[in-house]
């Protein structure tokens, strides 16, 4: 009887550590989350809506409009769908995933690559966005050049 009373006492200690551990785990993952959310999230908000841009090759000279909409992904990364224009009236649009380098005060530091075989292979961009500018300089193998927006 005593067999049995101790199997059952230590089946309840190993449920109730397991428990504890599984528990302990989730706190710890949320809080490391949470914790690493800060990084960006300290930064500006540039969550949303760029409607006010161009783009410029240094290259050709070629411009064009520019607008963006950008969602947070997680604490490091940000997904950015640019829409404009080439040559004033062939409209394009990409969406590419930014990753943070760096995170100040009023500022987002990225850098960003994409394949887009039909413009010159990978796109490789870095800059950096306030809650009211974005700045990014692009290279491609053909290609160089600024994109500019606000809001």
């Amino acid at each position: 009887m005593k067999a049995a009373v101790a199997v059952r006492m230590s089946r309840r200690a190993l449920l109730a550590g397991l428990i504890t551990l599984a528990v302990g785990g989730l706190s710890g993952n949320a809080a490391r989350a949470e914790g690493a959310g800060t990084a960006a999230t300290c930064g500006p908000n540039i969550t949303g809506c760029w409607n006010c841009g161009s783009w410029l090759s240094c290259c050709t000279g070629h411009k064009g409009t520019l607008r963006a909409v950008i969602t947070q992904c997680d604490a490091s990364h940000f997904q950015c769908t640019f829409s404009g224009t080439f040559m004033k009236v062939v409209p394009f649009r990409y969406t590419v995933t930014l990753t943070v380098t760096r995170v100040e005060a009023d500022k987002i530091y990225f850098t960003a690559s994409r394949k887009i075989p039909m413009f010159g292979g990978s796109f490789t961009t870095n800059g950096y966005a306030t809650a009211n500018r974005f700045h990014a300089n692009y290279t491609s193998p053909k290609d160089r050049g600024t994109f500019d927006m606000s809001r």
